[in-house]
């Protein structure tokens, strides 16, 4: 063989072997542009700016708990203290938010309704919600407090699924696992969940939701026996946030400019 052939043959092996590299071991700069520009077309921001939705924590147990009472006062005669706060952090949720907003009126019981009328001058109408969890704490004849957490999430199917966890919370606040089988656990039916129920008188009842406006924004919600516990919104650069928000001695809120 030639010295000429010779130098052929390894040019062309040397290209094989670039080739299957490629091939077997990365991307092609063209494939990782193409998945970024999915991800960019899918969310309309930068793939390395997507993050994970923020999932809201459930109100802390109240071993103490009594049923919640019924009917109904304007939240600022039932308790002055507390509309003064909403008043105080929706405020600072203006300016946080950039956000035009509406006054409080003082004659409604601040739930979600009367909420959205106040901050949706700048996000528009609802265009749908979804439940994210429910948590309902009962307490037992013999005084034991429960709790009965059902989380929703799109199943591999793209098809909703549950799971539930049941617990049993002690005098200090610290929890145990009571016993399910794993088919209990996973897509509890309607009627487990209503027996379990069934153990005990309702204490309370919370569940998260997220509620998606026609701006784009959404409104990450937590409500306690209908009343907002917890909220979280994302608007023009930044995240105003809040907890607590059921009672004025525990209404905490914080503002915080997004990267």
């Amino acid at each position: 063989m030639s010295k000429k052939s010779a130098l052929i043959l390894s040019l062309v092996a040397a290209v094989l072997l670039i080739f299957t590299f490629c091939h077997f071991y990365g991307d092609s700069p063209d494939e990782a542009a193409e998945e970024t520009l999915r991800v960019q077309d899918a969310t309309g921001v930068p793939a390395e700016a997507v993050a994970p939705p923020v999932k809201a924590e459930p109100p802390p147990v109240d071993v103490s708990a009594a049923p919640p009472s019924t009917g109904f006062l304007p939240t600022e005669m039932e308790e002055p203290g507390k509309f003064a706060a909403y008043q105080q952090k929706l405020k600072e949720m203006a300016v946080c938010l950039n956000m035009q907003m509406n006054a409080l009126d003082p004659n409604v019981e601040i739930n979600f309704e009367t909420f959205n009328q106040v901050i949706n001058p700048d996000l528009g109408e609802v265009v749908t919600q979804s439940e994210e969890w429910t948590a309902t704490d009962i307490r037992t004849k013999n005084g034991e407090l429960r709790r009965i957490y059902i989380e929703n999430g799109p199943s591999i199917e793209a098809e909703s699924s549950r799971t539930l966890k049941y617990e049993a919370f002690s005098q200090d606040g610290t929890s145990k696992s009571l016993p399910l089988s794993k088919e209990q656990t996973s897509n509890p039916s309607d009627a487990l969940v209503a027996s379990l129920e069934a153990d005990g008188e309702v204490v309370s009842r919370s569940v998260s939701r997220r509620i998606f406006y026609s701006n784009g924004d959404d409104l990450l919600l937590v409500e306690k026996n209908g009343k907002i516990f917890s909220f979280e919104l994302t608007h023009d650069g930044a995240t105003f946030r809040c907890s607590g928000a059921d009672k004025s001695s525990t209404f905490q809120c914080q503002c915080r400019n997004n990267p």
